[in-house]
């Protein structure tokens, strides 16, 4: 065997699967509502205020809610969403990961999606590994595409536990 070959070993591949893109960008939107929440929140309760005593406070308000509040989320979601590690985490496929990173049977074509060196931190939760490759762009890794509890194990403590924040 070559180091080539060597470097990129199959350690599992995963059951196909697929993720809504409701949940993926659930889960980017809930992080970054909660680091703006505040704001909003003292912005609307101001608005409110004031339009009980100027009522184009409210033509203000409802300005807010209607039409920058969407193209804030638009905004959001093009700029994270759409990026090559979201479209492979919300497409059928399945996960094959290896020493060097993790690809994506997609289409019936191998595509490499991360490498471990890109992965800034993982967070785990009940159903499934979020591997972060930046702020709010992660690659969302199921529990339930595994085969078997036991290589959910080896892979958390051998590749991901290093990761895990």
């Amino acid at each position: 065997m070559n180091t080539a070959e060597e470097e990129k070993k199959v350690l599992f591949e995963t059951l196909p699967y697929r993720v809504a893109s409701s949940k993926y960008f659930k889960v980017i939107f809930c992080k970054l509502l909660t680091r703006w929440l505040s704001i909003v929140i003292l912005l609307l309760t101001a608005l409110i205020g004031a339009t009980c005593y100027d009522l184009r406070f409210g033509i203000v308000l409802l300005m807010f809610i209607f039409i920058i509040l969407p193209l804030v989320l638009f905004m959001f979601y093009y700029n994270y969403a759409l990026r090559p590690v979201a479209f492979f985490s919300v497409v059928e496929k399945s996960v094959i990961i290896h020493t060097r990173g993790i690809d994506c049977i997609y289409n019936e074509k191998q595509r490499e999606v991360l490498q471990w060196q890109q992965v800034e931190r993982v967070e785990r939760n009940n159903e499934a590994f979020y591997i972060y490759t930046d702020a709010n762009t992660y690659f969302y890794l199921p529990r339930r595409a595994f085969a078997t509890a036991e290589d959910i194990q080896y892979v958390e403590k051998n590749y991901l536990l290093q990761f895990i924040s």
